[in-house]
């Protein structure tokens, strides 16, 4: 009977967690659609900056599409290696999931150092809001301050996601094995979706 007791408090706990993160990325995507929402619309109403005409300036454009279809990359890579880090956690095996969710970690680091690049790159070149070359170009300054204010909140979400399968991986030293994997599957959910939302990101500021 206590085994009972206990299974169906397991049960009902796992199930809450996943309810509760659900609903939290439910409340992030409302948050990133009202941004894309506001972007979206901008350009359709802005002749100068209107979707389907790409708003970079040609100079330094190259480059930074470079590393943003570079960051694509890596993020959908991060995506296997954590799917291969949870499916490690559901068989038992620390050392492959340990191993698979640092992969994550590192792929996740290199998005930030090749996003801090991009950003350098820009910079360098007048693509700032309030820049001469923004001032001139009203239709680029809003472009600008969509891009970085987008670009920005995904890269903090990709921090927040970082110090998730940080502990996780920490957490995972001496833990049961069932709690690994459960506390892996919530990581993994979370890194998904920030990978999905640059999924949009990327040809809606870079593309189009």
């Amino acid at each position: 009977m206590d085994a009972a007791i206990t299974l169906n408090a397991d049960w009902r706990e796992e199930e809450g967690g996943k309810v509760g993160l659900w609903l939290f990325i439910l409340s992030e995507i409302l948050l990133f659609g009202a941004f894309l929402a506001s972007y979206v619309g901008t350009r359709l109403g802005n002749p100068d900056c209107a979707l389907g005409v790409v708003a970079w300036p040609e100079a330094g454009h190259l480059p930074g599409l470079t590393m943003a279809a570079l960051n694509t990359v890596i993020l959908l890579t991060s995506s296997y290696t954590m799917v291969r880090a949870i499916s490690r956690a559901e068989r038992g095996d620390r050392a492959g999931f340990r191993a698979n969710l640092i992969a994550t970690i590192v792929l996740g680091l290199g998005f930030l150092v090749v996003k801090s690049a991009e950003y350098a790159l820009k910079v360098s070149h007048g693509y700032y809001p309030g820049s001469e070359l923004a001032r001139a170009n009203p239709g680029l300054s809003i472009f600008l301050s969509y891009y970085y204010l987008l670009t920005i909140l995904h890269g903090l979400h990709i921090v927040a996601g970082l110090i998730w399968n940080g502990v996780a991986f920490y957490a995972s030293g001496d833990a049961p094995m069932p709690a690994v994997a459960r506390r892996a599957e919530y990581a993994g959910l979370y890194w998904h979706f920030v990978d999905v939302i640059w999924v949009f990101l990327f040809p809606l500021l870079y593309l189009i």
